[in-house]
């Protein structure tokens, strides 16, 4: 099958053509079908999901996230391991590799550092490491103890993975948004900026004396950054991520209270946030994720104080890059963030549209729109900001190795209907 149009994304940038695909992309000259000004763009890759499998499945599992991702034209996506029981041993990668062969998604599996992800004794990294998990991390958890922390890394090194860590102490870490003007102004407890900071420092000087590579995930504060953006001068094996809701969404708009936006690390300030900003211009941040996190209504349906945190995020994601993009920062560089660029943090052959790679791509209609209900989002939860809103752009077909795994019933165009 061939695909022409003049807004083809191949992972670094925009241009006018046509590609052809089976399995994987190839050469071939044939009829094709003129998609017009769509955009065609390579399989997204999100390098940081909770899918809630196992134990949490009431509020997604391996088959409703691999629906919302494909929604989302997410193809490729890690599940972190703060599942229960934690993703901690073979057994556990073996499991969940067996059950994402009937999702068509290209599941990426983190295990945790540490056993339960309680931070007192490490896990098989090594057993899992050959069952195939892209990295470690006690996800949600920081590793207080440093001692243990060296360690890890250390052993992560040696097997040529990286350690994902969640930069937050947990003693500074104990409100409910950022501190700061608007946490006093609302009367919501705040986390201070360096308690995300002094944590990221730890990482980075561990990082120093053990040679591993250290990837930070969602970054949320000036401080952090400004860490980040030296140690990568200073030759340190540090990577970084943030969390598209990070760039959309600041500490003042949690002014009504809604427990659909609080979200850990929590919305950064305008300072904050703008050094997010100037991160990606630069490339100190190296990818952008969801950091995809569903809950029930009923969990969410509390005071803002007893609300869990977490967004869901697969199925707005493009949504949300076309949302910054009007703020200044390049289309392609975002889109550079969702696809070639983490897939080049892991070694991964993702996020990229190039001849023999695997045909993992996406439709997308930049001026379409949807409406965020219950009804319309795949994933099994809706704890988004974004419910009963009309967002613009719209995928409208998703493809994994040549096969077609979403299409949107209303709005795809006849020779997608055709051909697919």
């Amino acid at each position: 099958m061939i695909f022409e149009s003049t807004k083809i994304f191949d992972g670094e940038r925009f241009y006018s053509g046509k590609i052809s695909f089976e399995k994987t992309f190839i050469q071939k000259e044939d009829e094709c079908v003129d998609l017009g000004d769509v955009w065609i763009l390579p399989g997204l890759v999100d390098t940081h999901a909770h899918f809630r499998d196992p134990g949490q499945t009431k509020r997604e599992d391996l088959f409703s996230g691999a629906m919302a991702a494909f929604h989302g034209g997410i193809t490729t996506a890690f599940a972190m391991p703060n599942t229960t029981p934690a993703i901690d041993s073979e057994a556990m990668v073996i499991y969940l590799k067996e059950r994402a062969k009937k999702t068509n998604l290209d599941l990426k599996i983190v295990g945790s550092i540490t056993k339960n992800r309680d931070g007192k004794e490490l896990s098989e990294m090594l057993k899992m490491a050959r069952a195939g998990v892209v990295g470690f991390s006690d996800d949600g958890n920081f590793l207080e103890d440093s001692g243990l922390a060296r360690h890890a890394m250390e052993y992560a090194h040696e097997l040529g993975l990286p350690v994902i860590s969640h930069c937050q102490d947990k003693y500074l870490g104990k409100g409910h948004m950022r501190e700061g003007w608007f946490s006093a102004l609302y009367g919501i407890s705040g986390i201070p900026d360096v308690a995300e900071s002094i944590a990221v420092a730890r990482e980075i000087e561990l990082s120093y004396l053990t040679k591993a590579h250290i990837h930070i995930a969602h970054v949320s504060t000036a401080r952090s950054i400004n860490l980040i953006r030296q140690a990568k001068k200073d030759g340190i094996n540090v990577t970084c991520d943030v969390c598209i809701h990070h760039l959309v969404f600041k500490d003042e708009d949690l002014r009504d209270y809604d427990t659909l936006k609080k979200i850990n690390p929590p919305f950064p300030t305008a300072h904050d946030q703008r050094a997010l900003y100037e991160g990606i211009e630069d490339d100190t941040i190296d990818a952008i994720i969801t950091d995809h996190a569903p809950y029930l209504n009923e969990e969410k349906e509390v005071e803002f104080q007893s609300a869990p945190f977490g967004i869901i995020g697969f199925e707005t994601l493009l949504n949300e890059i076309i949302m910054v993009s009007k703020n200044g920062l390049e289309i392609e560089k975002l889109l550079k963030k969702v696809s070639s660029d983490p897939a080049r943090i892991y070694g991964l052959e993702a996020g990229r549209i190039r001849e023999d790679l695997p045909a993992n791509f996406v439709i997308f209609d930049p001026e379409g729109e949807w409406h965020v209900s219950k009804d319309t989002l795949m994933s099994r939860s809706s704890n988004t900001p974004f419910l009963g809103k009309k967002l613009k752009g719209k995928v409208i077909s998703t493809f994994i190795e040549g096969k077609q795994v979403f299409k949107d019933a209303e709005k795809i165009s006849e020779w997608i209907l055709h051909f697919a």
